[in-house]
Order: structure tokens, then C-alpha cells, then sequence
């Protein structure tokens, strides 16, 4: 990994946006560039870790502890990046002499795993359903639950219509009533 420093002339903005930090437990990160801004015009890359801002150690900070430290710089911020293969503007396809195509250089596990969790998140075709959707009925054991059918909601529309009749919801729908008047002094 190539470590580099960066600094930007003020006043802000500075013309990038962060993501991470340690109440994520991901490093701190460039997560977008404004085109032309400072630190596209500096060098920095999307994808570059932040390791210090202004000399601190920007692996213990939070988010917002970041944010915070680069607003108070004022009108000259000092950046410690460190990136971890050249800056391209997308991943380049890596060709092997037999030419069968790899998967993109990504810096480790963890980055690749989230990257490759949330490539896709959008409706496949046929189902209706997000990959996200369907990744949660797998979490809570309901991806092959099936919509009910028309009788078994025409009896649970009975069972409940009797139950609205019945005694026991009869006192207590009277006790509830007269509870709510009398806490709203509407009967003593």
C-alpha cells in the first residue's frame, strides 16, 4: 500500500466526502470526490484510507470526531492517505497469459466481502423481490413461506368477527371505554 500526503489550501469545502470510522469498525475512507474540487485537483482517490487528519491518527476517531477535526482546520488541511493500488477511474480486469479474465485487486477480505454483498441490489427478474428482501426472509426463516390463500383468509375473517362477539371481548371493550372517560373527565 502507498502511503501519501496531501494538503489542501482552505477554505472549505474541500471537495470530498468520508465514510467509516471507528463506530462503524471500517477505516476511514474516501467515499466520493466532486469533480475538480481540491482534493480531486490534489490527487486524492476514492477508495483512499485516511490515516491522519492534521497529524492525528485517524485510526481511533469516529465519524463524526473526523468530520469535526477536518471542519476545525480552518484554511489549510493536511491529509495522511494511503491507497491501496493505483487510483482508475473503475476496476480493471486483470488478464491471465491464457487470457481468462480475474477478479479485480481489492486491498483485503473484508472490503471485497462487502463490496461483493452489496454489488447487486436490485429486483431479479421474474421474482419482485430485492436481493436484500430475500437475504432477510433467509435470516428469519421465511423465504419459503407462501402468500395465504383465499380460504384461510375468509376463516380467519370469521374467527375474528366472532371473537368481536363474543363476552369476554364485550366487558372488556365496556371497561375500556369507561376507563378512557373517566381519565379524560368526560364521566366521574
Amino acid at each position: 500500500m502507498d502511503s501519501f500526503k496531501v494538503v489542501l489550501e482552505g477554505p472549505a469545502p474541500w471537495g470530498f466526502r468520508l465514510q467509516g470510522g471507528k463506530d462503524f469498525n471500517v477505516p476511514l475512507s474516501i467515499s466520493r470526490l466532486t469533480p475538480g474540487g481540491k482534493a480531486a485537483q490534489a490527487g486524492v482517490a476514492v477508495g483512499d484510507w485516511v490515516l491522519s487528519i492534521d497529524g492525528e491518527n485517524a485510526g481511533g476517531l469516529t465519524h463524526i470526531e473526523a468530520q469535526n477535526k477536518i471542519r476545525a482546520c480552518g484554511e489549510r488541511l493536511s491529509l495522511s492517505l494511503s491507497r491501496a493500488q493505483p487510483a482508475q477511474s473503475k476496476p480493471q480486469k486483470v488478464q491471465t497469459p491464457d487470457k481468462q479474465p480475474l477478479r479485480p485487486l481489492v486491498p483485503d477480505a473484508s472490503k471485497q466481502r462487502l463490496m461483493e454483498d452489496t454489488e447487486d441490489w436490485r429486483p431479479r427478474p421474474g421474482t419482485g423481490q430485492s436481493r436484500s428482501f430475500r437475504i432477510l426472509a433467509h435470516l428469519t426463516g421465511t423465504e419459503f413461506m407462501q402468500d395465504p390463500d383465499e380460504e384461510h383468509l375468509k376463516k380467519s375473517r370469521e374467527k375474528y368477527v366472532l371473537e368481536l362477539q363474543s363476552p369476554r371481548y364485550t366487558r372488556l371493550r365496556d371497561w375500556h371505554h369507561q376507563r378512557s372517560a373517566h381519565v379524560l373527565n368526560v364521566q366521574s
